[in-house]
């Protein structure tokens, strides 16, 4: 059994993504195209945003997203200790110090009490990451950090995601319709490599903001700092969306919110059968969450993972290590002790979970398990 299987969830849109992808090379319409600007006020529209800004990756978009601000090389950035290389990078790449908040325990989000306790005079911008597809309460963090700190979610994992956590609503999608985070937060960076709940035919990301200041300055950055052909004004990247992702994602955008709910379906059933485990716990995960990874810990989980393996189970780790560990990073953050952070990454594992898994596919997830732990 496949981790996750983008090829049904290809193959049932293969017809209209073809025939966007042959109008698009007719048309040679490759750079900076109309499909583009089309997926750009479609995802903005879903995303409740005024404005975003396509580009080449996701990793681009938080690079992009911190060049944006105009920082000084004094200002810090918190990150949260366990998230993707990617969440770093965009501190470290634009010469910032990096400052390490814990995670909370239950749900692997960052903690805003950490957040709180590491602020300094030189924080100006703080990195929440919307982790497994859980939101951050993005509205208590702006009381915390206050008006003039910027807040940039790394919401790579959380396409159309609301925060339901004291929701007692079985259809979330409402709650996800007056969903208003992005009026909290400056900058929300989405990837759309082709696993996530919303993936091209290879690399993408988008930035969203309700700031036109920040729009006008993503759009010429994204562009080598360019404000018209051949006048580069500022120091930009190489990192526009393709127009053939675009064409191909503006297909694949509709399905979105109906693949999120069939997660989300695949999750409740785990939760309700994985429940009464007493060597594993269960991620304390938002219902609103769009369930892009489904997290178990366990204490001997390289062996549980091993285990899996043997029985064609492919299973991952998101994250092996927390970014305080990780060697990329190295000198460019406050040294500092993660105690939960490397925890989790010792214990973490991620189960399949996907459109189109076929609900007998879980359940041998699930059976396997219970056979593991002898249930």
């Amino acid at each position: 059994m496949k981790f996750t299987d983008i090829n049904p969830l290809n193959n049932s849109q293969q017809s209209k993504i073809t025939k966007s992808i042959i109008s698009t090379i007719q048309k040679g319409d490759f750079i900076l195209g109309k499909n583009v600007d089309k997926f750009e006020k479609k995802f903005s529209e879903m995303a409740k945003t005024k404005y975003a800004v396509g580009c080449a990756t996701g990793t681009d978009a938080l690079i992009l997203a911190v060049k944006s601000l105009n920082l000084k090389k004094k200002h810090e950035i918190i990150v949260p200790g366990m998230s993707y290389i990617s969440t770093g990078l965009a501190a470290s790449l634009n010469n910032h110090k990096i400052i390490f908040a814990e995670i909370d325990n239950e749900t692997g989000l960052v903690s805003l009490d950490s957040i709180k306790k590491n602020l300094t005079r030189n924080t100006k911008v703080v990195i929440p990451v919307n982790l497994y597809g859980q939101k951050v309460n993005i509205k208590e963090l702006r009381k915390i950090v206050g008006k003039k700190t910027f807040i940039i979610e790394d919401s790579a994992q959380s396409h159309f995601a609301s925060s339901c956590r004291n929701c007692d609503k079985q259809d979330h999608e409402n709650c996800y319709k007056n969903e208003k985070s992005q009026n909290y937060s400056d900058l929300s960076c989405f990837s759309f490599y082709p696993a996530k709940n919303l993936g091209a035919y290879g690399d993408a990301g988008i930035i969203t903001t309700n700031n036109a200041d920040l729009y006008e300055r993503l759009k010429i950055l994204r562009n080598l700092g360019s404000i018209r052909k051949n006048v580069h004004q500022f120091e930009g990247l190489n990192s526009r969306l393709d127009t053939l992702q675009a064409s191909i994602l503006l297909e694949k955008i509709k399905l979105t919110p109906e693949h999120n709910n069939y997660r989300r379906k695949i999750s409740d059933y785990y939760d309700s059968e994985l429940t009464f485990i007493s060597e594993i716990q269960l991620t304390d995960t938002d219902p609103g969450s769009s369930r892009h990874l489904y997290i178990i810990r366990a204490k001997k989980r390289d062996k549980l993972l091993k285990f899996m393996l043997k029985n064609n189970i492919k299973c991952q780790l998101h994250y092996p290590y927390s970014l305080n560990k990780t060697g990329a990073l190295k000198g460019k953050f406050k040294k500092t002790k993660l105690p939960i952070s490397e925890k989790w990454a010792k214990e973490c594992l991620s189960l399949p979970v996907y459109p189109y898994m076929k609900m007998s596919d879980a359940e041998k997830v699930v059976k396997t398990i219970k056979k593991y732990f002898k249930y």
